[in-house]
């Protein structure tokens, strides 16, 4: 039989120093767990500042799109009675000046890869990739639509050219067509803004725009 040696001290005293280790070993711990908490916590909210910030411009850019919706679809009936109607000599110049938004992501292709987003819960995280993802899709389409509304500005310059003249039917309806695949798509983005509590918020943007511009008669 194996003798172990006795303490100096005895047992006792032997097992309270162990148990003092012990102790200080889960306070310290414990202690570090809360820190790590509390810079998680911090991170978590400088996250979300930064992706708010984002969505808060991003929203202001939707809305002032939606905003400009009803004297696009308007210019583009007086554009119609317009090529219908006017001498074949005729053209205008700036007759479609539509203003398409483009959509920002920096922030969010960030967070996916910052730990601090698994601190999320897993509705906002999936509300926030949602919001994104569908921008990151629309940017094609709103480039679309952009060439779109130049190609038709450019074919108004030049109607007097017989060939032009007859494509600004096809450039029109395509042009209704973008703006009915938006208005479609707002219920989507709106819902979303609203899930995360986001208001729009135009003080980043440096250019001006009156989404009622195009309710203004065509040019002479």
């Amino acid at each position: 039989m194996v003798k172990l040696p006795k303490p100096v001290h005895g047992w006792r005293m032997f097992a309270g120093e162990v148990g003092v280790i012990v102790l200080g070993v889960l306070i310290a711990l414990t202690a570090q767990q809360i820190v790590d908490s509390w810079q998680a916590q911090a991170d978590v909210r400088r996250l979300r500042v930064a992706l708010r910030a984002e969505l808060a411009d991003d929203r202001f850019r939707w809305e002032d799109m939606r905003a400009a919706d009803r004297c696009t679809s308007q210019r583009l009936d007086a554009i119609e009675r317009w090529a219908a109607t006017a001498p074949a000599d005729a053209r205008l110049e700036g007759a479609f000046r539509l203003l398409l938004w483009n959509m920002h992501s920096s922030a969010w292709d960030i967070a996916k890869t910052s730990p601090a987003i698994s601190h999320m819960g897993l509705e906002e995280q999936l509300t926030y990739a949602g919001l994104f993802e569908a921008m990151d899709n629309w940017r094609e389409m709103l480039a679309d639509e952009r060439v779109n509304g130049i190609a038709l500005s450019a074919l108004m310059a030049s109607a007097d050219v017989p060939e032009n003249r007859r494509q600004i039917a096809q450039h029109l309806a395509a042009a209704r067509l973008f703006v009915r695949r938006r208005q479609q798509n707002y219920p989507y983005f709106f819902k979303r803004f609203d899930a995360l509590k986001v208001r729009p918020d135009a003080s980043q943007l440096t250019v001006a725009n009156d989404p009622q511009a195009m309710c203004a008669p065509l040019p002479a």
